[in-house]
């Protein structure tokens, strides 16, 4: 029986508590082997998006004490952003061995039926889609007829305890030099925040 994997697509600007929390909370219930984190790159056009480099680093060091956890750079160090399904397909090629499960927010469903290869992506893969922002999930899936046919590759995680927390509040905080954010960010991204300077040039040691 192959291993099954979760991929969890995002920014990740920076990697928070909750994603960390929530990517244990799918592989437990789930039962997945293992959740890899998978950051876009340089050429996505996202506001305010730092680095690759420093992106991917601070997910090396949110996951370097957890067997579940792994990093990808498979979307990193490209000339051009990568489609949804061209991603999709590099980590099919890369992780052939493995049951694939891809993990997107539920607003994400709204980017999944805008793109031309809609059909493609809702037939040939499965996904588990998180909560976010009081979205019925439910109530989306019964109102598309192609998410409708193709409903059973939709894992619906209901639960989200984690969503007061996000990348955006990070920035803001530390933007505004609030500075105990223990609740909000792991401690070695915390440091290399700091020692890099991200995020505010002028941050306090």
């Amino acid at each position: 029986m192959k291993e099954k994997y979760g991929f969890f697509g995002g920014s990740f600007n920076p990697v928070t508590n909750a994603h960390i929390n929530l990517a244990n909370l799918i592989a437990e219930k789930y039962n997945l082997d293992k959740v890899i984190f998978v950051p876009m790159g340089d050429k996505y056009k996202k506001q305010n998006l730092i680095s690759e480099k420093d992106r991917y680093e601070m997910l090396k060091l949110a996951t370097n004490n957890n067997e579940k956890l792994e990093v990808s750079d498979i979307e990193l160090n490209l000339p051009y952003a990568l489609t949804m399904l061209q991603a999709f397909k590099k980590i099919q090629e890369k992780y052939s061995d493995v049951k694939p499960y891809f993990i997107i927010g539920a607003d994400n469903l709204n980017k999944l039926i805008s793109l031309s290869d809609f059909e493609i992506l809702a037939k040939n893969y499965e996904y588990i889609v998180i909560k976010r922002n009081d979205i019925q999930i439910n109530e989306k899936i019964a109102s598309n007829p192609i998410l409708r046919r193709f409903k059973d590759h939709f894992n619906i995680l209901e639960e989200n305890p984690y969503e007061q927390i996000s990348s955006t509040k990070v920035r803001k905080s530390i933007n505004n030099e609030i500075l105990t954010l223990d609740d909000m960010i792991p401690d070695e991204v915390y440091e290399y925040i700091v020692n890099k300077k991200i995020y505010k040039t002028n941050m306090k040691e």
